[in-house]
């Protein structure tokens, strides 16, 4: 059952109940207002039929009795009126045939008696402090009932409006409060379809009880988006591993025939070494070599000796080993280092290899005569690692496959060192990303080295 009917029904049966209640309490207190009205005006026509009455039965004029009774007939819900004396002998009534009768009811006190409906008003006719008798009046309660019933059926009336409208307006009142609900569902579902777009997510203005339900939605199809990626790259991983295992293993074997060969043509003297060539399929066999041990490097279980590393330092020591590079293609070197020595947990030999690949980048993007800037920094828990240059950079449209395995721009490239770099910095609990507008930027953030680290241990993949 949808959240629009539950809140339908519930409100409903809320209030039925309360419409109930209130009606229940209207009813009762109109009926004691009414019961009241009767029993007052009961008391006031006994009593005014008493007083009319005095001198009438103390002289017994019984005529004038009779007339004190019949100008009673008029009165609103009156339907018995009589006077009766101490021996219960019906002097007057409205109905004739009474008189002269004896009643069979005790009227010896005054009293109010309710019977079949009716109320019975009974009062003592008084004479200079004797009784003489009693006047009797009967009025129905039937009016009473009737207004009570009426209102009733008003009740009823106005609580079968006041239900229709309030569905009505609860209908209208749901729509507009389910309708930031309604379109989060719409494009949530769209998720698996690929047509999901957060910026329209990010643009809505929802109420502010919704305003954290829809930032986590936009929070986990952002992360999704991340998980679904790694699970692809993780299954190019595996795809790449086992085709570079094969492949190595076919092209590896006749690389070596032909290596030999080429070796053993040379000692026969059936290639000439001045014209070049054999300096060519040397070359050419070893670049291709080279490309196949990078390649077979996605095959290998790949272990990492963690410990305590001074970033610091091992950046030095690759500035020290692309020195004779950057002179020689006129590349300004410049480092900003904060005074603190930053230190991290981590395999040195993978994590200069990182280093090293983007800065080799780096230098092939400059050319000659640029600038290569790297900035180091840290806060509480990272260190943060930005690689700047002025090289050619890097289009919009190939940022986001950067660090795909075996995507590159290059024609001599292989698309891998920036793949092994990133597993290398995940593995590491850290994080790669790069931005490009007129300058390249790689961002590298890693984990500070922390006393109680597991130093030393060796990790799997």
């Amino acid at each position: 059952m949808s959240l629009k009917k539950r809140l339908i029904i519930y409100i409903m049966l809320i209030f039925l109940l309360i419409m109930t209640v209130i009606g229940y309490i209207l009813v009762v207190q109109q009926r004691d207002i009414f019961q009241e009205e009767i029993e007052r005006r009961g008391k006031l026509l006994a009593r005014t039929l008493a007083d009319i009455s005095k001198e009438a039965i103390l002289i017994h004029e019984f005529s004038t009795l009779v007339q004190n009774v019949r100008s009673f007939e008029d009165e609103k819900d009156l339907i018995g009126a009589k006077i009766i004396n101490n021996e219960g002998r019906i002097l007057a009534s409205l109905n004739r045939e009474e008189e002269g009768s004896f009643t069979d009811f005790d009227y010896s006190e005054d009293q109010l008696l309710w019977e079949n409906n009716n109320l019975i008003t009974v009062d003592t006719i008084n004479v200079n402090g004797v009784d003489m008798g009693k006047s009797i009046v009967v009025l129905s309660q039937q009016s009473m009932l009737d207004r009570i019933n009426y209102s009733i059926k008003l009740i009823m009336l106005i609580l079968t409006v006041a239900l229709v409208l309030l569905i009505i307006i609860i209908n209208i009142t749901a729509e507009y409060f389910f309708e930031p609900l309604t379109i989060l569902a719409e494009r949530v579902r769209k998720i698996p379809e690929d047509d999901f777009d957060i910026k329209t997510l990010e643009k809505a203005e929802p109420p502010e009880e919704l305003n954290e339900l829809y930032n986590s939605i936009g929070w986990m199809y952002e992360e999704m988006l991340v998980i679904r990626k790694r699970l692809v790259e993780k299954a190019q991983m595996a795809t790449i591993g086992k085709m570079s295992a094969y492949l190595a293993h076919e092209i590896r074997n006749p690389l070596e025939a032909i290596s030999g060969s080429v070796e053993v043509m040379k000692l026969k003297g059936d290639l000439n070494s001045d014209g070049g060539f054999y300096n060519i399929l040397k070359e050419e066999i070893t670049s291709l070599n080279s490309f196949l041990d990078e390649f077979l490097s996605f095959a290998r279980i790949k272990s990492y000796d963690f410990e305590k590393i001074n970033l610091n330092n091992l950046i030095n020591d690759i500035f020290v080993l692309l020195k004779p590079m950057l002179q020689n293609k006129k590349i300004k070197l410049i480092k900003k280092f904060n005074n603190q020595e930053a230190y991290i947990n981590g395999d040195t030999n993978k994590i200069k290899s990182v280093f090293t690949n983007i800065l080799l980048n780096s230098i092939e993007a400059v050319g000659k005569k640029g600038y290569i800037k790297i900035v180091l920094s840290n806060d509480e828990k990272f260190i943060t690692v930005l690689i700047k240059d002025n090289g050619s950079g890097i289009k919009e449209k190939n940022l986001e496959k950067i660090f795909d395995p075996f995507f590159t721009t290059k024609k001599s490239g292989s698309g891998i060192g920036l793949s092994i770099s990133k597993e290398i910095i995940e593995r590491h609990d850290g994080i790669i990303d790069v931005e490009s507008n007129n300058n390249t930027v790689f961002k590298i953030k890693l984990p500070i080295f922390k006393d109680d680290n597991n130093n030393g241990k060796n990790t799997n993949s």
